[in-house]
C-alpha cells in the first residue's frame, strides 16, 4: 500500500474537498486569483511525495519538506480556530457547512451542480453538507422546471446571523494573524509565498503540458 505521507488528514478530519470549501482559503484563492484546479493539483503532488523524517523545531534543518509541513499545520490551526470559535457560538455548525452558506450568499439561486464547481468538491459530498442545512433549517432545495434533476439553492432568514458572523470571525481572524509581526515582515510573508505559490503553479504547468500527447 503506498505511504501518503504526513498530507493524509487523521480519521475525522477534513478532507481535501473540505479544505478547498473553508471560507478563508477560498476567499484567499479569490483575493489572490489563485487557479483552484491548480491548487488541487499541487496538494495532490504534496500528498504523493515522501513522508518527511521528524525533527527536532530547528530553525535550520535542511528537512525539505518542512516549509511545506508548516504552511499545512499553519493553515490547520488557523482552521481548527475558526471552527472552534465557531463551534461555541452555533454547536453543531461545522466550518465546511459554513463554507456552503458564504457561498449561497454570494450566489443566491445557484443550481447545486454550479455550487460544486465553485466550491471545487465532488456533488456527493455537497450532498451531504446540503441534507444537513437543509434538515437544520438554513437552506432549501426548489425544484427546476426545466430540469427535474437540478435543484437551485436559497437562503432561509435562519441562515443569516451565521453568514454575518462568520464574516465578522474571518476579519478579526486576519487582524489576529498580524500579532508578532511588524507590518514590514506581514508583506515580506505575503511576496515570498506568492512567488512559491507561482513557481510551483508554473512548474505543475509545465509538467501538465509535457504529459499531454
Amino acid at each position: 500500500m503506498p505511504n501518503r505521507g504526513w498530507f493524509a488528514p487523521p480519521s475525522g478530519e477534513p478532507g481535501l474537498d473540505e479544505l478547498l470549501a473553508d471560507p478563508i482559503v477560498q476567499q484567499l484563492m479569490r483575493r489572490d486569483r489563485t487557479d483552484e484546479a491548480a491548487t488541487r493539483g499541487l496538494l495532490r503532488q504534496i500528498a504523493a511525495a515522501s513522508p518527511a523524517t521528524p525533527d527536532e523545531d530547528d530553525p535550520g534543518t535542511d528537512d525539505p519538506d518542512e516549509m511545506a509541513r508548516l504552511l499545512q499545520e499553519t493553515a490547520r490551526a488557523l482552521r481548527d480556530r475558526c471552527e472552534r470559535e465557531l463551534r461555541d457560538r452555533y454547536p453543531g455548525m461545522s466550518w465546511a457547512r459554513c463554507a456552503v452558506l458564504m457561498h449561497l450568499a454570494r450566489q443566491q439561486g445557484v443550481r447545486q451542480a454550479v455550487l460544486a464547481d465553485s466550491l471545487a468538491i465532488r456533488p456527493i459530498t455537497l450532498v451531504r453538507l446540503l441534507d444537513r442545512l437543509e434538515a437544520d433549517g438554513f437552506v432549501v432545495r426548489l425544484s427546476v422546471r426545466s430540469d427535474r434533476r437540478a435543484h437551485m439553492l436559497v437562503l432561509t432568514t435562519k441562515a443569516r446571523p451565521i453568514i454575518e458572523y462568520t464574516c465578522d470571525l474571518i476579519r478579526k481572524t486576519y487582524d489576529d494573524l498580524q500579532l508578532g509581526i511588524s507590518k514590514v515582515e506581514a508583506r515580506q510573508l505575503r511576496a515570498l509565498l506568492r512567488r512559491i505559490r507561482s513557481n510551483l503553479i508554473r512548474r505543475l504547468d509545465e509538467t501538465a503540458a509535457h504529459s499531454t500527447p
